[in-house]
């Protein structure tokens, strides 16, 4: 019985190792602050700075931005990064 209780710890242990592993060296393994104030994204050769006041994401690459002037932005992910802070 001892023997199973073993083999199941190592086990565990091995997982959590791999997984800590797997997480790229970050901070955290799973992030879950969705708060972002910038948004720099590439419209052909013009770059944006957005303020972001709202963003959504939605399926596939889109997110719609809300910057605090009041305009709103209809945009592929592949052209645009959220900056954390102003």
């Amino acid at each position: 019985m001892t023997n199973k209780k073993a083999i199941t710890i190592l086990t565990i242990l091995g997982v959590l190792f791999v997984l800590l592993l797997c997480s790229g060296c970050n901070k955290q393994i799973i992030d879950l602050d969705y708060t972002y104030g910038k948004a720099v994204c590439t419209i052909g050769n013009e770059r944006l700075e957005l303020e972001i006041d709202t963003w959504n994401d939605y399926d596939g690459e889109q997110i719609q931005i809300k910057t605090k002037d009041g305009e709103t932005y209809l945009l592929s992910m592949n052209n645009c990064y959220l900056v954390k802070g102003n």
